[in-house]
């Protein structure tokens, strides 16, 4: 059995480095294809048993072409390694391999594991890790096993399998243990930042442009954007009105227009409100990374902390990491929703002229705001009806007026159906048209209440784009959007139970394993000392009843625990130490007798097993050599050698070699 599953053992650790590498998400489908199909063709030709080692040359050339043409295709360093080194392994397999072989084939897999390791952090992952240490601990095992089994004579018996999980059960604690008490070391690297990785062009998500020209259908995004923790003792399920102001997180003001193109303008930065007062709320936001590194934050922003040297203003009135970040980065906010969003008193005539502004392009928009809103003057009652009447339209991320020439005037005037980028575009444009300054932010919806973990969980598909016109010394929000899947504080927007609970479990290793810094290691630290200075013995002495009870039970069960040691041991076999291993195996088989000497005993052996016969003597002479000269150590290694011969031997079945 262990021959016939020792040439699939090969294959397994690789295909467990395939399987991790499909669920980072890191790289394209096509990608994917390419990585597979090597291990595939290995199964086929591994399953039919074809002899390819006669072309082993043509295969080689293959691969250096393969390498080759896919480094010319441009694709970087990083992708054209993982693709090389998957093709190899699969070269590597349909091969005739010796033990050389198999154990090139597990650091090709260990250093793609590495690579896909590098480039993760969710709690998935480690069940994939768990299966590679059984996977490459199954292949080594195999691999030591094999030489020594190849010398033994009788039955060939198995590698001991079932005691994988428990070794790698003890390799998973030890691994615990130095994670706790070791300093933290993070290097900060993420594979889909490299070169040949895939990326997330045709999906939702924040971006800090906008372009209604040239696009496709999005597709659903579902990566976590950030995910916000109330303080301690705060639900807001029972109280809505603490969720006030986070309904829309912006993120950036896109002002200047080129055609169908929106980008930031010459925003004026803007300080912290300096109110902190009873109406201010407070919440951890963990923000995860993302290309752009804006940060999405609720209207009224009072402070953030730390805001400096990590966060730095942009343009578009936004916040940006000052670094690209590979992790999820907490920050606490706090915001006060009574305050208007941006305070801006005056408008020079240059930015009022930017914010008005309507290009050739956009005269559909200018139609529109006249058929929409006949006769009603620049008040807040023209971006009403105007709001009014574009959530009538039909919201979808199918994008049918993407790829117009005009996709503007064909989403007003033809199609009347769009996502919000649409909606917001139009509505800005159509207000510029009366002479409102008017302009679009790039940001988030809220996303759902996770009651599990107890925090907002914002995705990229609550990625939204909505409106802002000035009026009388300040910024209004209008979002023209049709209603579609809004988070509410006491819904889960969708999410079944289980989704719920998976992703509160992504939340705390998110917090507690992937962020564990030397912080936490000092309040642990700190937590037991406190304990263990607060914790007071108490114990009351027992009776004098109870303490000779106690002794003498605990006397009599040493007795009986060292009752062999007053007792002669019997002649026989059972004197000499080296055979009791034997003498284990074989005691419901060959039971000593009186009178047995170990040479009569192993000779009664032999005859049930007569393929053993000459082992057994050979077994009696260094016994002998043992009890009369200095025989020891050969008796030990050829009585250990024999016992695992007989151990799991059935008398029943007839004996086979």
């Amino acid at each position: 059995m262990a021959v016939r599953w020792a040439r699939w053992i090969d294959h397994l650790p690789l295909w467990i480095v395939l399987g991790a590498t499909v669920s980072t998400g890191l790289y394209e489908p096509g990608e994917l294809v390419v990585m597979a199909l090597p291990l595939l063709v290995a199964l086929a030709v591994e399953g039919l048993r074809w002899d390819v080692g006669r072309h082993h040359r043509w295969l080689e050339i293959g691969a250096l072409l393969f390498f080759l043409g896919d480094l010319a295709l441009g694709r970087g360093l990083y992708a054209v390694a993982i693709h090389t080194l998957f093709l190899l392994a699969g070269v590597r397999l349909v091969l005739p391999r010796e033990a050389t072989q198999r154990r090139q084939l597990l650091l090709i897999g260990f250093l793609l594991f590495l690579t896909t390791a590098i480039g993760t952090t969710d709690i998935t992952f480690l069940a994939w890790t768990l299966a590679w240490a059984c996977g490459a601990t199954l292949s080594l095992l195999q691999l030591t096993w094999e030489p020594s089994a190849s010398l033994r004579r009788g039955s060939r018996s198995h590698p001991p399998y079932a005691l994988v999980p428990a070794w790698v059960g003890a390799a998973l604690l030890f691994g615990t243990v130095f994670f706790l008490l070791l300093p933290r070391l993070s290097l900060g690297l993420r594979a889909g930042l490299l070169p040949g990785a895939s990326r997330s062009f045709g999906k939702a998500g924040l971006g800090d442009r906008l372009d209604l020209a040239g696009g496709g259908p999005i597709e659903p995004n579902p990566e976590v954007a950030v995910r916000i923790a109330p303080p301690q003792g705060i639900d807001p399920t029972g109280d809505p009105g603490w969720a006030q102001g986070l309904g829309l997180l912006r993120g950036i003001t896109l002002e200047a227009t080129q055609g169908q193109r929106w980008e930031p303008g010459a925003t004026p930065s803007y300080a912290f409100a300096p109110a902190w007062n009873t109406s201010s709320r407070r919440a951890e936001f963990l923000f995860y990374p993302s290309p752009q590194g804006l940060l999405a934050l609720p209207s009224g922003l009072v402070r953030l902390e730390p805001a400096d040297p990590l966060i730095a203003r942009g343009p578009g009135a936004s916040y940006r990491w000052r670094y690209q970040r590979a992790r999820s980065v907490p920050v606490t906010v706090t915001w006060n929703a009574a305050l208007p969003e941006l305070r801006e008193p005056w408008l020079s005539p240059r930015r009022a002229e930017l914010l008005t502004r309507l290009e050739p392009a956009h005269e559909a928009a200018r139609r529109a705001s006249l058929r929409l809103a006949p006769g009603i003057q620049p008040t807040p009652q023209l971006a009403q009806t105007l709001e009014s009447a574009l959530r009538r339209f039909r919201y979808t991320l199918d994008n049918p007026s993407g790829q117009a020439p005009n996709p503007l005037e064909d989403f007003l005037e033809r199609t009347q159906a769009g996502h919000c980028e649409y909606f917001a575009s139009a509505m800005a444009l159509m207000l510029r048209a009366r002479g409102v300054p008017a302009r679009v932010v790039n940001g988030y919806r809220l996303g759902p209440w996770i009651p599990e973990g107890g925090y907002f969980r914002v995705s990229q598909n609550e990625a939204h784009s909505w409106v802002e016109h000035w009026h009388e010394g300040r910024w209004w929000t209008s979002d023209p959007t049709p209603h579609g899947p809004v988070a509410s504080v006491g819904g889960s927007q969708g999410l079944r139970a289980y989704e719920r609970w998976l992703d509160a479990l992504r939340y705390r290793w998110d917090r507690h394993v992937v962020r564990f810094s030397d912080d936490d290691q000092q309040l642990g630290l700190t937590w037991i000392q406190g304990r263990l200075q607060g914790w007071e013995w108490h114990w009351k002495a027992p009776s004098k009843t109870w303490s000779w009870t106690l002794g003498l039970a605990a006397f009599a069960w040493l007795l009986w625990r060292n009752r062999a040691r007053w007792h002669r041991r019997p002649e026989g076999p059972g004197r000499i130490r080296a055979l009791r291993p034997l003498l284990a195996c074989t005691h419901r088989t060959v039971a000593v007798e009186p009178g047995d000497t170990a040479r009569s005993w192993l000779l009664r052996l032999g005859a049930l097993r007569p393929e053993r016969l000459g082992e057994l003597r050979l077994l009696a002479d260094a016994v002998d050599a043992e009890a009369y000269g200095p025989g020891a150590a050969a008796a030990t290694t050829l009585a250990k050698a024999e016992a695992a011969a007989w151990r799991g031997w059935n008398p029943v079945e007839p004996s086979s070699s």
